[in-house]
């Protein structure tokens, strides 16, 4: 996966935080960043899945690990 630099605005005290995350956490901070666009439906869970290098059911754990349950999408709004 090709990596390219974005700037975001975050509080200044979540810098802190954010400084030396892992690869791990690196990758659930960019799907996280994906998930308002699955969520209305821009995306597919498949195709965030393509652009973060990883398996669709990979992520689709990921995003349960974190409480937001799959088969949810799509029927609250």
């Amino acid at each position: 996966m090709d990596l390219v630099e974005y700037e975001i605005k975050i509080p200044s005290e979540m810098k802190a935080i954010l400084a030396g995350s892992s690869q791990r956490v690196e990758l659930q901070n960019s799907a996280m960043l994906l998930y308002p666009y699955i969520y209305n439906q821009t995306i597919s869970h498949g195709r965030a899945a393509e652009l973060l290098g990883m398996n669709k059911y990979d992520l689709i754990e990921l995003y349960e690990d974190f409480g937001l349950p799959y088969y949810n999408i799509g029927f609250s709004k």
